[in-house]
């Protein structure tokens, strides 16, 4: 709030621009919210990111942001930096090169982010997944226990909105602490999610990140 008030301060002259985005980057795969913070918008706007459009395009409740803010969703977008333009009132604002947005390219097939909800799940729960690189057509989850034993495999993924996001059904598990693994449909090799090494393994220093989900209880 304080860095909104801030901006509305900065712009009390007359005019219309658009100031930045936030975050200033993401995944190619796209998906992902952003705000948009300038001066002067008008109740319609629009907005494009590297000639796509910024979809799903919102307005903040509250007075004082009022024509100072707007939110929105990016599309899909190539690798590298992309102009960022807002159309309001009949004119346009454009954020260009490294002012504008950065997609970053995904590091792999099957990349987990974050998995919703985690904790005191049940049969039938659907869990939404978050990344990129997660072709439904292309990768499946497999719930494996804390020793990495499969427990149950070949969970169909849904798309929900393009590889960025994906859901898919918890099975029936008994209460307890387990893993979600995404592993490839043609060979079966794990993507992401195996549980990572413990601390004292000498691996210390590798990027893993694990998807703990719990059965029963709160998460």
């Amino acid at each position: 709030m304080f860095l909104l008030l801030a901006l509305s301060s900065a712009c009390n002259d007359a005019g219309y621009a658009l100031v930045s985005i936030s975050p200033i980057y993401g995944w190619v795969d796209g998906c992902n919210p952003v705000t948009l913070s300038g001066h002067g918008f008008s109740d319609e706007v629009s907005a494009s990111v590297g000639g796509s459009d910024i979809t799903g395009i919102t307005y903040p409740e509250g007075k004082i942001d009022k024509g100072f803010v707007v939110y929105g969703t990016m599309p899909a977008g190539q690798h590298g930096y992309a102009d960022v333009s807002l159309r309001s009132g009949g004119e346009t604002s454009t954020l260009t090169k490294t002012a504008g947005y950065y997609y970053v390219e995904c590091p792999g097939a099957g990349t987990m982010e974050a998995v919703s909800p985690a904790g005191a799940l049940a049969a039938g729960v659907l869990v939404t997944v978050e990344g990129c690189g997660l072709d439904s057509g292309a990768v499946a989850a497999r719930v494996v226990s804390a020793d990495g034993l499969v427990q149950s495999a070949d969970l169909p993924l849904v798309s929900m909105c393009g590889t960025a996001t994906v859901s898919f059904t918890a099975p029936a598990m008994p209460d307890g602490e387990y893993y979600l693994e995404l592993i490839n449909v043609a060979d079966g090799a794990i993507l992401s999610g195996a549980p990572c090494p413990p601390p004292d393994s000498g691996d210390t220093g590798s990027s893993c990140t694990d998807q703990k989900l719990t059965y029963g209880g709160a998460e």
